[in-house]
């Protein structure tokens, strides 16, 4: 890319829903502001996962993240500035597989001179070449739509939102309060140069030190925000043990959804591009895969996976050794691939 666009040169194609990598869902995000998280969404919402690469740069237009009652074109200058600003310094900290080991990634190419930027209503963004394999056509995913998403006016609903989309099937998420610390940014405060502050005993400082306090504080709204949407929830604290003091403390927590929707029909998303309605049509066709199991198992194998296994079945018939009840076989090696790649 020559120079930085400072007017629209392609028309987005938004398709309302993001196709999240497990790993960006699961990494540890610094909290920004709302406009910031909306700015991000109409990008990922934006991407190809037929392709190979991340486009040069993406726009979006201001009309794309103002939400009717919250941003508006008369205060959209000052948010939108700011949050470009945000994106800019945002840094995820992702686990790689198979050590399991946290890397740094800049969410934005900070080897170009200008990542981000906002002019005459249109907002331009450079996404880091680093994170291509987690966003395009990524493996194993989970995907909400927008829709509810951008109507969102808070930081920890928008996180929470994320977080609660990638166990819609199951309806349970339990999570030690330690990594959720970490998930909701939420873990040792710092100072201006990252260094990590200590109080007067020299231990690390925790931004809401307090257990419950912590809960309040990330949950209040979020609950409130999600009560009507896809991702109503409600909150325990499990598993107290005994402290040094003989005091229980909660050292887990449980989210249910209030609505789980255990995945019955194939994503749309699947029937509507030619090789995955393809592909859903080999399984439920030939090798006699139950439809529920497409649906809730397809997301987590993904197009490469699912075809090598239709491959696998391929040679298998021709071999001595052939399937004598599809039904039965196809389907217990297809739940049995997505399980142990969701264990993995």
């Amino acid at each position: 890319m020559s120079g930085f666009p400072s007017a629209r040169t392609y028309t987005p194609v938004h398709r309302n829903f993001i196709r999240q990598h497990w790993n960006i869902t699961f990494a540890h995000q610094p909290r920004t502001g709302v406009v910031a998280k909306r700015i991000l969404a109409r990008v990922l919402d934006q991407i190809d996962h037929d392709g190979t690469e991340l486009r040069p740069f993406f726009q979006l237009s201001l009309e794309s993240i103002i939400s009717p009652g919250q941003l508006t074109r008369e205060n959209a200058y000052a948010e939108v500035k700011a949050a470009v600003r945000q994106l800019a310094q945002v840094v995820w900290k992702l686990e790689c597989l198979p050590s399991g080991q946290r890397q740094a990634r800049h969410l934005l190419d900070t080897t170009k001179e200008e990542a981000v930027g906002y002019d005459n209503g249109v907002i331009t963004v450079v996404l880091n070449p680093q994170l291509t394999t987690y966003l395009v056509n990524p493996p194993h995913y989970s995907t909400f739509r927008l829709e509810e998403y951008l109507k969102l006016s808070n930081w920890y609903s928008m996180r929470l939102y994320e977080l609660l989309a990638a166990f819609r099937d199951t309806g349970v998420w339990e999570v030690s309060v330690e990594e959720y610390r970490k998930l909701m940014d939420c873990h040792h405060q710092t100072d201006k140069r990252d260094r990590v502050l200590k109080d007067k005993d020299g231990q690390p400082k925790l931004k809401y030190a307090n257990v419950a306090d912590l809960i309040k504080r990330t949950t209040a709204v979020p609950l409130l925000d999600l009560a009507s949407t896809e991702m109503a929830f409600r909150v325990i604290g499990l598993k107290a043990d005994c402290g040094t003091q003989g005091r229980r403390r909660i050292v887990t927590l449980r989210f249910e959804l209030l609505q789980p929707q255990p995945a019955k029909r194939i994503p749309e998303a699947w029937l509507s591009h030619p090789e995955t309605k393809d592909l859903v049509e080999k399984l439920r066709g030939k090798w006699k895969v139950k439809e529920a199991s497409i649906a809730r198992y397809a997301p987590v194998l993904g197009r490469v996976r699912i075809a090598k296994l239709l491959s696998e079945w391929e040679l298998k018939e021709k071999s001595m050794l052939h399937i004598t009840d599809r039904e039965k076989y196809c389907n217990a090696v297809f739940v049995r691939a997505a399980k142990a790649l969701k264990e993995a």
